[in-house]
């Protein structure tokens, strides 16, 4: 049996607010193998963004564990949890976070800085990527010269660039239109079914739709987790919508 990749047990997180206390999380107890594609759902103030920061290890826990790839995250220091997300993890974010001046290959190169990986090795694994997501004819431009689409499709190869066990996407169609979110989620899908681990935080039904399982999540607990079989797929209503606006036969 394969070992997960992602496990919690008992997880919390409390935020001091005044002289109260916020539970954002309350004893979280999940399980992802590799290979999986899980959407987490709720409302806000639900805990789903608290839950993606700590399986992100960009937040500690308050209490409980989460092991990653058999590594108790909870216990690390803040150099060993910043090597960590350097080398499991890749992250896309609703806002693309890509630096303006710099070019989309620039852009990708970043993460491998941080890393022991030569010039030479660093430019080969970028322009695979990027040509792996579709931007092979686009590699030069700034974000100012892409669509929404392909910044989102750049944030998605600088995540990847690192050969990371997890994708973790926040919102990841939150500023795009309905067409080039279901490229996204396209190529979501194509990562996964290639055997890319992908967790989605998302308030949109249509969105998890697309994932294999849903978590969803209400007042900091773990309420219920559906399976989505099989999933929604992402190319049938790119076509959908193609032939509703006449671009495809």
């Amino acid at each position: 049996m394969t070992d997960a990749l992602v496990v919690t047990e008992g997880l919390c997180k409390d935020y001091r607010v005044g002289d109260g206390v916020v539970h954002a999380l309350r004893g979280v107890d999940i399980s992802i193998e590799p290979g999986d594609y899980v959407a987490i759902m709720g409302p806000s103030g639900s805990g789903k963004s608290t839950m993606m920061n700590l399986l992100g290890c960009l937040d500690r826990p308050t209490a409980g564990t989460y092991r990653l790839d058999g590594i108790d995250v909870s216990k690390l220091n803040a150099d060993e949890l910043a090597e960590i997300r350097n080398r499991k993890l890749g992250f896309v974010f609703q806002n693309f976070s890509l630096l303006a001046r710099r070019s989309a290959l620039e852009n990708v190169e970043l993460p491998m800085l941080y890393s022991s990986v030569s010039r030479r090795e660093r430019r080969t694994r970028a322009v695979e990527v990027l040509e792996q997501v579709g931007l092979g004819a686009r590699m030069s431009h700034t974000p100012a010269q892409l669509s929404g689409g392909q910044q989102q499709r750049v944030t998605i190869a600088r995540a990847l660039v690192n050969r990371p066990s997890l994708i973790l996407a926040d919102e990841p169609t939150g500023a795009l239109d309905t067409r080039t979110g279901f490229e996204i989620m396209s190529l979501f899908q194509h990562l996964n079914r290639d055997g890319m681990t992908v967790i989605v935080v998302t308030h949109e039904p249509e969105i998890a739709a697309f994932a294999k399982r849903v978590m969803r999540f209400r007042d900091g607990e773990l309420v219920g987790i559906d399976e989505n079989a099989p999933p929604a797929d992402a190319d049938a209503e790119l076509l959908a919508l193609r032939q509703e606006s006449g671009l495809a036969a």
